[in-house]
């Protein structure tokens, strides 16, 4: 899923670490003293080949064709938003997410009521906000934020190959949902490990591993259903498991390229806001999924029916596709988001 299984739902995969208590055990802090991920990037090829092993460089090849369309059509897509459905057995949350190249990140998750819990980065600063306690902003606690910032940049780990401390190993191949996947492991500058398993006849993404700095937890996103979007593999409906336990489930239900997002739009002074379309002739490309692509949850959970909901919910982009929680399911995820 490229891109957005990094950008969707491993940087959802994040908001459900932010729904959990954080580990007395904790202890990880981020050192400001080294340098940004746009900071490291400056003057290296998102998607330069050379003095790779052939085996990896042919894998690498065909998957940045497949999952970004190459080149040329990824230096078209400067920014990302997405609509849709987080759902956790407790309950469940609509968001809006947004990601703009090369790190920037906001997600705003909706609890009902004109309740809303954002975090964000902005390529320096991680922050939080949850309206049900505050209106000002606060810095995101350093254990998370190395989650957050892990998971920012817009098109996951597998770019920028040649990045000083990262190593990129083919370590073989293995069977996810039934598809051959080339397991590709990333070794980031600063130690964190991000599995990718690579289709080896589409070359998209199928699963992707990594450890959650908070809870400890090898957390395992399974891509059940990708799209193109403006020439992008984008994961429609994932899932997260622990230990073969379902924790939640990403289901997308609108996906849109190229807004016209701003930097400012991403920074702690912009709380709440949910960054809207700026004007008609701005060039776009969407996908909007009818509900018979779309509501292919587990039966366990329910699929909602959806309406014009609240609409205030999603700002400047009008009427939410979703309904308001019922009062069982929003009282059990403000207690969730309270534990925090």
């Amino acid at each position: 899923m490229s891109l957005f299984s990094s950008l969707c739902c491993v940087a959802f995969l994040c908001a459900g670490a932010f729904l959990q208590p954080l580990s007395a055990q904790s202890h990880a802090s981020l050192d400001e003293s080294l340098p940004t991920y746009r900071e490291r990037i400056q003057g290296f090829e998102a998607m330069s080949l050379q003095r790779l092993e052939p085996r990896l460089t042919w894998i690498l090849e065909n998957y940045y064709q497949a999952a970004f369309g190459g080149k040329k059509n990824w230096r078209k897509i400067q920014s990302l938003r997405f609509e849709g459905v987080l759902r956790m057995p407790t309950g469940t949350l609509s968001f809006v997410a947004f990601k703009k190249k090369p790190d920037y990140c906001k997600i705003v998750l909706f609890a009902g009521n004109g309740a809303r819990i954002v975090m964000a980065y902005d390529g320096r600063d991680a922050w939080q906000l949850d309206t049900m306690e505050s209106s000002e902003p606060i810095p995101m606690p350093p254990i998370e934020a190395l989650n957050f910032i892990r998971d920012a940049p817009t098109a996951g780990h597998l770019l920028y190959p040649h990045l000083p401390g990262k190593q990129i190993e083919l370590l073989g191949l293995r069977t996810v949902n039934g598809y051959a996947c080339h397991d590709l492991r990333v070794t980031l500058s600063d130690g964190q490990k991000v599995t990718y398993a690579i289709d080896n006849k589409e070359f998209t993404e199928r699963q992707q591993r990594v450890v959650n700095i908070v809870s400890g937890d090898l957390e395992v996103t399974t891509h059940e259903q990708v799209k193109k979007v403006a020439g992008v593999t984008v994961a429609l409906h994932s899932k997260m498991t622990v230990d073969g336990e379902l924790i939640h489930e990403v289901q997308m239900q609108r996906v849109e390229a190229n807004l016209g997002l701003m930097s400012w739009m991403f920074t702690r002074p912009s709380g709440a806001y949910v960054p809207g379309k700026l004007h008609d002739a701005v060039e776009q490309q969407s996908l909007r999924l009818s509900m018979e692509e779309s509501s292919y949850l587990e039966p366990e959970w329910g699929v909602p029916a959806i309406s014009a909901g609240d609409s205030t919910a999603l700002g400047v982009f009008g009427a939410t596709l979703f309904p308001e929680l019922d009062e069982a399911a929003k009282q059990s995820i403000l207690e969730n988001i309270g534990e925090f």
